[in-house]
């Protein structure tokens, strides 16, 4: 009888080391699921990031996969983007109230935190981190995105910027998985984010922040032909800066470089993302509205007009002001067979506006 027993108690271990060894297997096997998985995830977005060149839209895809890989609420960004400007900034951040842009965190490039984090890029929990005495004062300046992880963005031995991710919707603290995941994402959106940054500069007017005459000539063929292909609307706006060589030649070059950077960020700050603005050459500018109709390009160009005329330009005792004159004209694909005939159209608008008076828009009709 006690055989019998002994018997039935092993057989009771046996059952009960099986069970525990299968669950074992299962986790394991769960695991390696999970690992192909973020694999995949992370093949796919490293193909999408690097093929992305446009800056704004790749930064938001960076915030956007962190969001739903990590099942977060708030993501921010901070990046080193401005050549004349080699501080990080919060320059994106998705999950944020409305008036979260206008709270600028700055983070000096000789400040502690950079310093660590570029030493030790991997993922950082802002809980510990923050009780590292070096970096603590630092830390104090990141609060207000609520942050829970910090992810360094590092490539060719430089920090490019960190990712700041806020709590998981659910509640639980970020596991080694995540870590590791980010950590390998964050790679891929540094060397993008470089790349993107690089062609960016490459393309952009140095003074006025605006694309250069040669990105515009290109772009503008893309848009005539995308116009074309789907029939729709595409207008080109160029504009002067009236009497600009007498206002040189009074009030000297630095006060003539300093109303072009300022007229430019006008004009940044009154079109749409998917506007193109140019500086076209010397005080001339340009900006091509894809889907816009000739009435609408009008409307912006009058609101452009208004704006310039009514700035205040700094760098004299009192503000100085200026006014721009502007032409308008729509593709036509029946007439514009080349850039050559849609552009002169626009500038033969121009010179009407100046010849008429300046500080006009005049459209060809």
């Amino acid at each position: 009888m006690d055989c019998h027993m002994d018997e039935h108690y092993i057989s009771e271990n046996d059952r009960s080391r099986e069970e525990n060894n299968l669950g074992m297997y299962e986790k394991r096997i769960a695991k390696h699921e999970r690992k192909i998985y973020d694999l995949k995830n992370l093949i796919s977005l490293g193909i999408s990031l690097s093929s992305n060149l446009n800056f704004e839209s790749l930064v938001e895809s960076i915030l956007f996969s962190c969001m739903g890989q990590m099942f977060v609420e708030k993501v921010a960004i901070l990046l080193q983007v401005d050549i004349d400007e080699p501080n990080y900034y919060i320059h994106m951040a998705k999950g944020y109230d409305d008036n979260f842009e206008d709270k600028k965190i700055i983070l000096r490039e000789d400040s502690p935190l950079v310093h660590y984090l570029a030493s030790k890029p991997d993922p950082h929990v802002f809980s510990d981190l923050i009780k590292t005495r070096s970096v603590a004062d630092n830390c104090e300046a990141l609060k207000l995105l609520e942050p829970e992880l910090i992810v360094p963005m590092k490539s060719k031995n430089m920090l490019n910027g960190m990712i700041v991710l806020g709590k998981k919707m659910t509640g639980e603290p970020y596991g080694q998985s995540d870590k590791e995941f980010m950590h390998d994402l964050a790679k891929f959106a540094a060397i993008a984010v470089e790349n993107s940054r690089l062609y960016l500069m490459a393309t952009l007017d140095r003074m006025t922040r605006l694309y250069i005459h040669h990105y515009f000539q290109e772009r503008l063929l893309e848009a005539m032909r995308r116009s074309r292909r789907r029939k729709t609307s595409l207008c080109l706006i160029m504009s002067d800066i009236d009497h600009f060589k007498k206002f040189n030649d009074t009030y000297g070059h630095q006060q003539g470089d300093l109303v072009l950077k300022e007229v430019a960020a006008l004009i940044k700050n009154n079109i749409r993302n998917i506007d193109i603005p140019a500086r076209y050459g010397g005080e001339e500018f340009a900006i091509i509205l894809p889907e816009t109709e000739l009435s609408d390009a009008i409307t912006v160009a009058s609101r452009l007009r208004k704006e310039v005329e009514k700035h205040q330009f700094p760098g004299q005792d009192l503000p100085l002001h200026v006014t721009i004159s502007l032409g308008v004209s729509q593709y036509n694909p029946e007439i514009d067979h080349e850039k050559k005939s849609f552009i002169g159209r626009a500038d033969s608008a121009l010179y009407k506006a100046k010849n008429s008076g300046r500080n006009k828009v005049v459209a060809h009709k």
